[in-house]
């Protein structure tokens, strides 16, 4: 599905990327705008201000939120603090691949979910995780030239990079030399999965969907949304690439519309 993104930020590629995606999962389904939505992994807010725009109530949760976001409530997806049947959506992007307690955190969800309401979880692909480990010497390689050439690169001032899916930079004080070194050739794992094989598999579609079925839930929706390349590399350029890229079987992320029962 082509999205305009004309209005969409122009200085900082990860807001733009949530974003993006956000309005092409609106746009397949949205809910009444009398909807009481719970936000999973808010993170800085950045969909949570989007979200308001479309419902009237919208709460935002993440165990460890960053910036100031009007009404966030410090929790993770295991331990929700609030009522049962307390949200008609409750919606995350790209968080599912972090939560360590699976079983429990749909519990949580099932639990303060409406009779009748749905559940809209983005979930990176098998694609993504791909093009993490081959793009990681090419990102490093580009990150090391920048430093050393830094007039070569001043133009690339204009985009302020964000984090993307990725998280290699938290923690590199604490680093050996040695597994800096690798880590320029190697990421991190991305999710909480053992290495990177079994996050390979976790993020197929059909280890998810089986993990909702088990839990108890209906996936009657899924659809495929973007190309977003890792590392933040090449940001704004290959729009139309990344399109096509995204509807031809190769999207980084897929959305999934779940109900219980």
């Amino acid at each position: 599905m082509r999205v305009e993104t004309t209005d969409l930020p122009t200085d900082n590629w990860h807001h733009f990327l949530r974003l993006r995606d956000l309005r092409q999962i609106m746009a397949v389904e949205r809910p009444d705008r009398s909807t009481h939505v719970l936000e999973l992994g808010a993170g800085d807010g950045v969909q949570t201000a989007a979200l308001r725009e479309l419902f009237e109530a919208v709460i935002p949760t993440d165990p460890a939120p960053f910036g100031n976001v009007e009404g966030m409530v410090v929790a993770d997806a295991a331990h929700l603090p609030f009522e049962d049947d307390s949200f008609d959506l409750i919606f995350s992007s790209n968080v599912l691949e972090h939560v360590e307690h699976l079983d429990e955190a749909f519990a949580e969800m099932k639990r303060v979910l409406a009779p009748g309401g749905i559940m809209i979880h983005s979930i990176p692909t098998g694609t993504w995780k791909i093009t993490q480990l081959v793009g990681r010497p090419l990102a490093s390689g580009i990150k090391i030239f920048r430093r050393l050439m830094p007039g070569v690169s001043a133009n690339s001032g204009r985009v302020k990079l964000g984090a993307s899916f990725d998280a290699d930079s938290s923690g590199e004080s604490k680093r050996s030399t040695l597994q800096r070194i690798i880590g320029l050739v190697i990421p991190t794992v991305h999710g909480v999965s053992g290495n990177h094989f079994s996050e390979f598999v976790r993020f197929r579609p059909r280890w998810w969907k089986h993990r909702f079925e088990r839990a108890g839930f209906d996936c009657y929706r899924s659809s495929p949304l973007f190309f977003h390349s890792p590392y933040d590399l090449l940001p704004y350029r290959f729009m139309g690439l990344r399109d096509r890229l995204g509807r031809s079987g190769f999207a980084s992320v897929d959305v999934y519309w779940l109900r219980f029962g």
